[in-house]
C-alpha cells in the first residue's frame, strides 16, 4: 500500500509557520524602534531642559531660588568615553645569533 504524500498541503503548512515566525519578528522591530525613538525623544527633552534651565540662570534666577520653587537642577547626563582600540603588543624581537657573540 503506497502513502500518498500531498506536498503542496506541506508546503503551505510550512509557509505558515514561517508568516508566524516573520509576524513575530515585525512585531519585535516595530517595538524596538518605539523604544528607540523614546530614547531619542527623552534626550532631546533632557537637553531641552538643561538649555533652559541655563537660561533661567542667565536670567539672574539662583539654583538656590529655583530649587526653592520646586525646579530642581537638570540631572547631569553620564557622559560615555568610546574607548581607544587597543594596540597589539609588539612581537618579541628575535635575540642575536650566538655565533656572533664574542668574535670581533
Amino acid at each position: 500500500m503506497a502513502t500518498n504524500i500531498d506536498a503542496q498541503k506541506i508546503e503551505h503548512e510550512l509557509q505558515q509557520r514561517l508568516n508566524n515566525r516573520m509576524d513575530s519578528v515585525r512585531s519585535l522591530v516595530k517595538t524596538r524602534q518605539a523604544v528607540a525613538d523614546a530614547r531619542d525623544a527623552l534626550d532631546s527633552a533632557e537637553d531641552e531642559d538643561a538649555r533652559q534651565y541655563q537660561a533661567a540662570i542667565s536670567a539672574g534666577w539662583t539654583a538656590d531660588e529655583l530649587r526653592a520653587s520646586g525646579l530642581s537642577e537638570p540631572e547631569k547626563k553620564l557622559r560615555v568615553r568610546k574607548r581607544a582600540a587597543r594596540k597589539p603588543a609588539a612581537a618579541p624581537q628575535p635575540e642575536p645569533a650566538a655565533e656572533n657573540v664574542g668574535h670581533s
